[in-house]
């Protein structure tokens, strides 16, 4: 069982650290005033989301219902691992629904050099990107107070 807590420990880590470090160094990549630095922060942006959003976020997700199989409960019928669960759910849908729609058209625009469309919606990809780092950011409380 250690094997799979460090496991969803070390992916929690990548995946909530890709979130934060994405949306530092994209401000600065939009704020820089390169045309070429936007259009690099658009592309890398839909590259990590898609290899850490869908790859890393599901090794979470999975080594989490893992753990508690492992220690024998539901975790749809414990409060704080269903929370977990929505939440992270939740914030999975939302990316998928909004964020990736954004930083696809993201790319298209910075490539086209449409800079006051593609400033638009850098900054809404940002107002929704960090609400649901925020909400994910409950999860590791929920892991750590684990509330009855």
């Amino acid at each position: 069982m250690a094997w799979l807590k460090m496991l969803h420990i070390a992916t929690a880590v990548l995946w909530l650290g890709n979130f934060v470090i994405t949306g530092i160094w994209s401000i600065r990549a939009f704020t820089s005033g390169s045309a070429e630095l936007r259009r690099f922060a658009a592309r890398e942006i839909l590259f990590t989301d898609l290899l850490f959003t869908f790859g890393v976020g599901a090794a979470v997700i999975m080594s989490g219902i893992g753990l508690a199989a492992l220690e024998g409960f539901n975790p749809w019928a414990v409060l704080w691992t269903r929370m977990a669960l929505l939440t992270t759910i939740g914030s999975g849908v939302a990316w998928m629904l909004l964020l990736l729609p954004l930083e696809i058209r993201l790319t298209r625009l910075t490539k086209s050099e449409h800079v006051l469309a593609a400033t638009q919606t850098f900054i809404w990809w940002n107002i929704i990107g960090w609400l649901i780092t925020i909400a994910l950011f409950s999860v590791i409380y929920l892991m750590v107070a684990r509330p009855m």
